[in-house]
């Protein structure tokens, strides 16, 4: 039932690609990492409040999540970014949840999401 595509929303997300070293305007490395992401795919997933026994049973009570998303079809990673309207840049500032936690069963994943600051 939690996966009807009557309870569904559209979100777009980006998956982590890569990392590279920040190089300064004098060539050297400088030890920050910046992360690299896809190019943002439109999809749909089922978004509810994190909260109750359910949620607990998934991901345990020390969880701090925001929502939860259930889907059939869609295989997000860990800390791939989830966003309500369509991104432009700056992907990390701008992702309106994080997946923070996964838990495949047989037929669906369910995804802890961690709202973004």
């Amino acid at each position: 039932m939690r996966t009807l595509n009557r309870n569904s929303t559209i979100i777009w997300y980006v998956e982590p690609a890569s990392d590279t070293e920040y190089i300064d305007e004098d060539g050297f490395y400088t030890g920050e990492i910046i992360k690299n992401y896809s190019t943002p795919v439109k999809s749909t997933l089922n978004l509810y409040p994190a909260n109750g026994v359910v949620v607990e049973r998934l991901f345990g009570k020390d969880a701090s999540l925001d929502m939860v998303a259930v889907s059939n079809l869609l295989d997000l990673s860990e800390n791939a970014l989830i966003f309500l309207t369509l991104p432009i840049s700056d992907y990390e500032t701008t992702c309106d949840y994080t997946v923070s936690r996964i838990s495949k069963s047989l037929n669906s994943f369910s995804y802890g999401l961690r709202g973004s600051v």
